[in-house]
């Protein structure tokens, strides 16, 4: 952008920047555009009720609207939001409007003006459990934007083959990362991890809700530590199936230490095969201090953990779900190809096949899916070795991914409205 040329008015709309990848990612294209145009940001919710998560830039403006309880609150909430944003955009004469997440996107269709209006796609829009209603209103009001900014080209497709949306319209961005700061992170000291190098600790960064499907861990592990009586399993998140996961854990046999409220995050992997530690504001300290990132998930928009693990070196095994692991473990195999045979060793990584959705019970017969992880990470506390140099590869294969590089692409998307 030419120095000399006026600043335009950038809004981001988000319901609010509390914990989660598309919070997160709306905070971090505020710092990143920030120099370049003048940034607002509307959220939908009060600080009291969702607490601000993430650093941002810009103004900060909020609704303060209460958390809808009945389809007339949402109503009344979806009006109030168009009203405010048409006359928003009139005063502050916003040029481009991007939104993350459903509720904002439709309010950006909904409340444009003159702007280039942009819906940035964090999550995989036929993700099965998305309400067959909200399906159709995708369908009827995402092309009516001007772009729409998918992470991955699974996302791409899907945009554009199940909901109709002009090819032309969808292009890919994918999330960006400020690697050095990760990589400073990664190396402070994880003073409570001092002194457990006789531990084969493995960790998954990420929220405890149903897409991730931790349960499956639960029960991998369950097998693995008959085996490698040593073997940690570490998961740093917060979520709504705390609860379930600590009971479905106990069914399972699994020693559970639950740090998630406590401000203590010493681990006791003597006592222990499952350590929760709860949120963690650096998470890549543990990484470093971790043999093997795991990575369970049964559906993605884009897996931030996952790209941020691969930054810091971590060996990875991941499930091959929809959508993103692949083009980050095995960027050479073509997005809609089928698999002959896993675990997919890579040079970035191993792929194991995607998990199913539904829960199943916690003494039922071990999968074959399951089994391969067992037999996988059986195998990598005999030879570590084997696996080291996928976490060289693809801390390298990461830079593409780096913050100057998405943030021309951006930047040419946005001066082409």
């Amino acid at each position: 952008m030419n120095k000399n040329q006026k600043k335009k008015n950038l809004l981001i709309i988000i319901q609010h920047l509390c914990r989660g990848g598309a919070e997160k990612c709306a905070a971090n294209l505020s710092n990143l555009l920030n120099n370049e145009y003048n940034i607002h940001i509307i959220t939908f919710f009060s600080e009291e009720i969702y607490e601000t998560s993430y650093p941002y830039s810009g103004s900060l403006h909020c609704l303060n609207q209460p958390p809808a309880k009945s389809r007339l609150q949402k109503v009344k909430n979806l009006l109030n939001r168009v009203r405010f944003l048409r006359k928003f955009k009139k005063q502050k004469k916003i040029d481009i409007s991007v939104s993350y997440l459903f509720n904002s996107d439709i309010v950006n269709v909904l409340s444009k003006r003159k702007e280039k209006t942009v819906i940035a796609i964090s999550t995989f829009l036929s993700a099965s459990d998305v309400l067959v209603e909200r399906k159709k209103t995708i369908k009827t009001f995402y092309g009516r934007a001007d772009a729409l900014v998918a992470l991955n080209e699974r996302g791409r497709h899907d945009a554009i083959r199940n909901f109709g949306i002009p090819a032309a319209k969808v292009l890919v961005i994918p999330n960006f990362y400020d690697t050095k700061t990760i990589l400073n992170q990664r190396n402070e000291k994880a003073s409570e991890w001092e002194n457990t190098e006789e531990y084969t600790k493995f960790i998954q960064v990420g929220r405890l809700y149903h897409p991730k499907g931790q349960w499956y861990l639960f029960r991998i592990f369950r097998q693995v530590v008959e085996q490698v009586p040593n073997a940690k399993l570490v998961l740093a998140g917060i979520g709504e199936m705390e609860d379930f996961l600590i009971e479905y854990a106990d069914k399972l046999g699994l020693r559970v230490q639950n740090l998630i409220n406590s401000k203590s995050k010493h681990p006791d992997f003597e006592n222990h095969d499952v350590i929760l530690l709860g949120f963690i504001s650096n998470p890549f300290k543990y990484l470093r201090v971790s043999h093997a990132f795991l990575f369970s998930s049964i559906y993605e928009g884009f897996p931030n953990a996952l790209a941020e693990a691969m930054i810091c070196g971590s060996t990875i095994f991941s499930t091959d779900c929809t959508t993103g692991p692949r083009e980050l473990i095995a960027p050479d195999t073509a997005i809609n190809a089928s698999i002959d045979q896993y675990p997919l060793h890579t040079p970035y990584g191993v792929l194991f096949p995607a998990f199913e959705r539904e829960i199943i019970a916690a003494d039922a017969p071990i999968l074959d899916a399951e089994k391969l992880w067992v037999d996988s990470i059986i195998q990598y506390t005999k030879q570590p070795e084997a696996f080291e140099q996928m976490g060289k590869n693809a801390q390298k294969r990461m830079k593409e991914f780096d913050k100057e590089e998405v943030k021309k692409a951006w930047i040419k998307l946005l001066e082409n409205a």
